[in-house]
């Protein structure tokens, strides 16, 4: 890789064409049925969901559009803090190959778990986001978020190693060793909040780094918004580009969307699987 902040080529794409290719009514109709196995597999499988179904008279087999959808009870996150902290698993635990959780600052952490298919679902979810977003088998990713019971460590640390990047796991703080391993490894692609991005942009330039020599060429921020106004100033310290994506404890974590290349500041959810 000569000169990484050279336009992209064209690579092999990871996706799968038969859903995200497919037409509208073909895809409204997987989801119909995947819909409909998934609230027959959580009415029998979660006793906490079935309580909620049979109190509003609700049966799986009720289900027969998407629009049925609004019959469905809610669960927001006073059910996740209130079964803490397996009471929402639909598998029994020696399945469960990892569990994370959110930080619990406003209470009894949510907690999610994940068997081995969960695993390899999130990687390719996050491997595609990763992809919209510019980056390519052979590069050197440089991770500043945190490891732990937060999703977006490992979710994207797993999901770039099945890009077929070099992960750099250095974690997050210590912004003059990052600034150092960003020179020393060649890093082209750059995890991290973006107010931590800025922050490497500030202590870069009071030590004298030259952003625009670096090979880095990719932000992936998350964690946090990233308005396109950061987003933009990002890019002019750091003379890369920048792309926002979200993901959240409940629903997996990061991977269910992300900022694709063609259309900036808008997040792209990833259908085929969320």
């Amino acid at each position: 890789m000569s000169n990484p902040k050279e336009a992209l080529q064209p690579i092999q794409p990871i996706y799968n064409p038969t859903t995200e290719c497919a037409p509208r009514e073909q895809i409204r109709a997987q989801q119909l049925e995947l819909l409909k196995a998934q609230i027959a597999w959580t009415y029998e499988q979660v006793p906490w969901q079935k309580a909620r179904f049979d109190a509003c008279g609700l049966l799986p087999g009720d289900i027969k559009t998407l629009e049925d959808l609004r019959h469905i009870p809610l669960t927001d996150k006073s059910a996740l803090r209130d079964t803490y902290p397996y009471g929402l698993f639909a598998l029994p635990l020696n399945q469960i190959v990892r569990i994370h959780a959110s930080s619990g600052t406003t209470g009894k952490p949510i907690v999610v778990g994940y068997n081995q298919h969960d695993i390899e679902e999130w990687r390719y979810c996050v491997m595609s986001m990763m992809q919209m977003a510019g980056v390519v088998p052979g590069d050197r990713v440089q991770m500043a978020f945190g490891y732990g019971m937060f999703t977006g460590g490992f979710g994207l640390h797993y999901g770039a190693e099945g890009l077929g990047c070099m992960m750099i796991p250095a974690s997050s703080g210590n912004t003059e060793r990052h600034l150092m391993m960003i020179e020393d490894y060649g890093t082209t692609v750059l995890i991290a909040t973006p107010s931590y991005a800025l922050h490497m942009c500030e202590v870069g330039e009071k030590l004298g780094y030259d952003w625009a020599a670096s090979q880095l060429r990719v932000g992936l921020f998350g964690g946090e918004p990233c308005p396109p106004k950061l987003k933009q100033e990002i890019e002019a310290r750091m003379h890369i580009i920048c792309t926002d994506n979200d993901g959240l404890t409940e629903v997996m974590g990061p991977g269910v969307s992300g900022e694709c290349l063609r259309a900036r500041d808008v997040p792209h959810r990833g259908e085929d699987d969320c």
